[in-house]
C-alpha cells in the first residue's frame, strides 16, 4: 500500500511540477490557535465607541500567536434583522487576524440621530477556529435610558392579595443620584398599601428595588381593572430619560365571577398562583422573596376549592414547583460546549428521542431555563444547536424532559435524579401551563405520560403505541381551524391486539379538541396564552380520565378500548415500572418550523433579554407554572426503588 501511495504521489507532483515525494518532509496543517471576543461596554449611546477585541487565548505554555491568516466574520443585528449600517459607523463585517498576531481590536463608532434603544447581538464566526464569547450582547441607543418594571413579571399582573416590586434602573452606573416620581393616577393609590412616593438610584449604582407593594383584597370588587402609575424623574431634564414614562398593572380580582369549569382553574385553586412550598424548603424559598405560598405536606387534602371531586379523595403526594432555589436546580451543560446553565429544573433529563429530534436538537442547557418568576420556559428557536444523543447538529434548537422514566434490566435508573416518583395507578397528575407565540408556528408544544414498559420491557409492549400513550395535551398550531389552532387536544394512544401492528396513530385514539379556550383571554383572543390545569387521573387498572380546569373531558376504559378494536396497556401488570411524565415542544408533522410567522430567528441569551421586558414576542414556548401529584387511598408505590429523598417544591 506505501509503494501505490507514492506511486501515486510522484504522478501528483508531476502534474504540479513539484518533483519529490517523502512523507517524512511534508509540512503538517496550521493547527488552529483558540481565540475569543470581548467588547468594551454592553451598554453605548450614539456618539460613543465600541471597540471589539479579538485575543489568542492564554495556553499552559503562554500567549501563542496565530499562525496563519484567518478570516473571521462579524455581524450586528436584533430580532428585526441586521443593524449594522443603521446603528454603527463602518461596522467591519470581516476582520482578518493576521498570522503572528496576538490581539486584534476594531473601533466602531455609534451613530449620531438614534432615536430609541436597541438590542443588538454581535456574533463572530471563523471557519475552522472555535471563537469563545462568539455571541455578544448590547444595548445602542440614543441615551442612557432610566425605566421602572414590576421586578419579575414582564405581564404586570397582580392578584389581589399579592405583593410585589419596583424596581427602577439604567443601563450604566449613575454619576449622580436619580430619582423618579411616582404618581398614581386617581383611585389606585386606595387599592395600593406601601406605595412608594419615590425612588432614588444612588450615585455610584444602577438600580434600586421598592420594598414590598400589597395589592389590597376587596370583597368591594368583582371585576378585573388595570391602575396606572405615571412617572417622572428630578431633574426633569435628566441624562437618563425614562423608556416609558407610565406602567399599567393588571389587577385580578380573586372575587369576580366564575367562568365555565373547562375555562376557569379556580374550580380547582383560589389562586393557582399561590406556590406550594415543602417545610424544608421554606426558608430558602423565603430568601428568595416569595411571599404567597402555602406549607404543604404528604397527605394533606386537595384544595378542591370549586368541590369538582370527590370529596377527600385526592391527597398530596409531590410536586415540581420549579422554585428559584438551589433545591431545585442543577447545572447542566450545553453539547454545542458554549454555555453552562446553573437554572436547568433539577428531577428532569433531557427528553433527546429521535421523535423530539426531528427538525432540531434539544438542548434544554440554552433553550430551557427556570425563571426568576419560578415557572420553567420551554422555546424554539432557529439558531445552529447539537443534540445530545449522538452530536448532531440542526438549524432549530428546541426544549423536552422527562420524569420518572425506569428502565428495566438498568440498575442505574432508580438511582437518577430524575426517577423521583412512581406514577402508578390511583394517582391525578394537574400540570398548570401557559402556550405562547406558538400560533402559525409549526410547533407541538406538548404534555404527555408514557408507558415504561417500552424501555427494556416486554417485547409484545415495547412499541409506540403499545406500552400506551396519554395527550394531556397537545397545540396544534397550524391547524386549519382556529379553534383547534387557539385551543388545545387532549388524546389517548392505544395500539392493536396484535403486538407491532398499529401504524399512525393507532388502532383506537379517542381525542376532545378543547376549543372552549380558543377566545376570551387577554393576549391575542385565546386563553391558552394565560394559565390553565391540564390534568390525568389513572383511576384504577382499567379506568384513566384527563380534563382541563374543572372538567373530565375524555375518559376511557380497559372495555370501551377492547370494544374498539385497541389492547389496554393501562395497569401495573403490564407498565409495573408505571409511566413516565413527558414535556416537549416537539415539531408539528416533524416538519421545520413556519419561522417566518415567528420571533425565532435570535439567539437564546437575546430571547431571554427580549422575554424580560416584552412577553408578547412571537417566540415558541411552553411555560410551566407546577407539577402537582395526588393519591388516593388505592395507591401503592409496590415498594419499587425510587429517589423519595429529592423534594422538589
Amino acid at each position: 500500500m506505501k509503494k501505490s501511495k507514492n506511486i501515486y504521489c510522484i504522478l501528483l507532483f508531476a502534474v504540479l511540477g513539484i518533483t519529490g515525494c517523502s512523507e517524512e518532509k511534508m509540512a503538517p496543517l496550521p493547527e488552529p490557535v483558540p481565540l475569543r471576543m470581548s467588547i468594551n461596554s454592553t451598554d453605548l449611546v450614539m456618539g460613543e465607541t465600541l471597540e471589539i477585541t479579538f485575543d489568542v487565548t492564554g495556553t499552559d505554555e503562554g500567549m501563542k500567536a496565530m499562525n496563519e491568516d484567518v478570516s473571521i466574520k462579524l455581524s450586528a443585528t436584533t430580532e428585526k434583522g441586521a443593524v449594522d449600517r443603521l446603528l454603527f459607523e463602518g461596522f467591519p463585517t470581516e476582520v482578518v487576524m493576521k498570522q503572528g498576531e496576538t490581539s486584534k481590536t476594531i473601533p466602531v463608532l455609534v451613530k449620531e440621530g438614534l432615536n430609541k434603544e436597541y438590542s443588538v447581538e454581535i456574533s463572530a464566526f471563523a471557519r475552522g477556529y472555535r471563537v469563545e464569547n462568539a455571541l455578544q450582547l448590547l444595548t445602542v441607543s440614543d441615551y442612557h435610558y432610566s425605566r421602572v418594571m414590576i421586578k419579575n413579571n414582564a405581564d404586570n399582573t397582580v392578584k389581589e392579595g399579592q405583593s410585589f416590586i419596583l424596581t427602577a434602573s439604567v443601563n450604566s452606573k449613575l454619576k449622580d443620584d436619580l430619582t423618579i416620581v411616582i404618581t398614581p393616577a386617581e383611585g389606585v393609590a386606595r387599592r395600593l398599601e406601601n406605595l412608594p412616593e419615590q425612588l432614588v438610584i444612588p450615585a455610584g449604582e444602577s438600580s434600586v428595588e421598592s420594598e414590598a407593594i400589597m395589592m389590597i383584597k376587596s370583597t368591594e370588587t368583582i371585576a378585573d381593572e388595570d391602575l396606572k402609575l405615571t412617572f417622572s424623574t428630578i431633574p426633569v431634564a435628566s441624562r437618563y430619560p425614562l423608556v416609558a414614562n407610565e406602567i399599567i398593572i393588571h389587577r385580578i380580582d380573586i372575587h369576580k365571577g366564575m367562568d365555565t369549569k373547562i375555562r376557569d382553574e379556580r374550580w380547582l385553586y383560589e389562586d393557582a398562583d399561590q406556590l406550594f412550598v415543602s417545610p424544608q424548603n421554606e426558608d430558602a424559598v423565603k430568601k428568595w422573596g416569595q411571599l404567597n405560598y402555602v406549607v404543604m405536606k404528604e397527605g394533606d387534602p386537595h384544595p378542591n376549592s370549586g368541590n369538582v371531586l370527590p370529596d377527600g379523595k385526592w391527597k398530596f403526594f409531590r410536586a415540581y414547583e420549579f422554585h428559584k432555589i438551589d433545591a431545585c436546580l442543577t447545572t447542566k451543560d450545553s453539547p454545542m460546549g458554549d454555555y453552562v446553565s446553573k437554572e436547568y429544573p433539577f428531577g428532569f433529563a433531557d427528553q433527546n428521542t429521535a421523535a423530539v429530534e426531528s427538525q432540531g436538537a434539544v438542548d434544554n442547557a440554552k433553550y430551557a431555563y427556570v425563571m426568576d418568576e419560578g415557572y420553567l420556559r420551554m422555546m424554539t428557536l432557529k439558531e445552529r444547536a447539537k443534540s445530545g444523543n449522538g452530536g448532531k447538529e440542526w438549524d432549530y434548537g428546541t426544549s423536552a424532559f422527562y420524569s420518572c422514566k425506569f428502565m428495566r434490566g438498568n440498575a442505574n435508573s432508580t438511582a437518577w435524579a430524575s426517577s423521583n416518583i412512581r406514577i402508578y395507578p390511583g394517582m391525578r397528575i394537574e400540570t398548570r401551563a401557559r402556550i405562547r407565540g406558538m400560533e402559525n408556528s409549526g410547533m407541538l408544544p406538548g404534555i404527555w405520560l408514557q408507558g415504561n414498559e417500552q424501555v427494556g420491557g416486554n417485547a409484545e409492549w415495547n412499541n409506540w403505541p403499545d406500552f400506551g400513550e396519554i395527550d394531556v395535551m397537545e397545540n396544534n398550531s397550524r391547524h386549519n381551524n382556529s379553534a383547534y389552532r387557539r385551543g388545545v387536544e387532549q388524546t389517548f394512544h392505544f395500539g392493536a391486539p396484535t403486538p407491532g401492528a398499529s401504524t399512525g396513530a393507532g388502532a383506537y385514539n379517542p381525542t376532545k379538541a378543547v376549543t372552549e379556550l380558543a377566545s376570551g383571554g387577554k393576549t391575542g383572543g385565546t386563553i391558552i396564552d394565560e394559565f390553565q390545569i391540564y390534568w390525568v387521573e389513572w383511576i384504577d387498572d382499567e379506568t384513566v380520565a384527563i380534563g382541563t380546569n374543572g372538567v373530565e373531558t375524555l375518559r376511557v376504559t380497559k372495555a370501551m378500548t377492547e370494544q374498539n378494536g385497541g389492547r389496554w396497556p393501562f395497569s401495573y401488570s403490564i407498565n409495573s415500572e408505571g409511566l413516565y411524565y413527558i414535556i416537549t415542544m416537539m415539531f408539528l408533522h416533524k416538519a421545520e418550523p413556519n419561522f417566518g410567522a415567528t420571533d425565532m430567528v435570535m439567539s437564546y441569551q437575546a430571547a431571554r433579554n427580549i422575554l424580560k421586558v416584552n412577553p408578547d414576542i412571537k417566540i415558541p414556548r411552553m411555560e410551566i407554572d407546577w407539577v402537582r401529584f395526588y393519591i388516593d387511598d388505592t395507591y401503592t408505590d409496590h415498594e419499587m426503588p425510587y429517589r423519595k429523598d429529592l423534594i422538589l417544591y
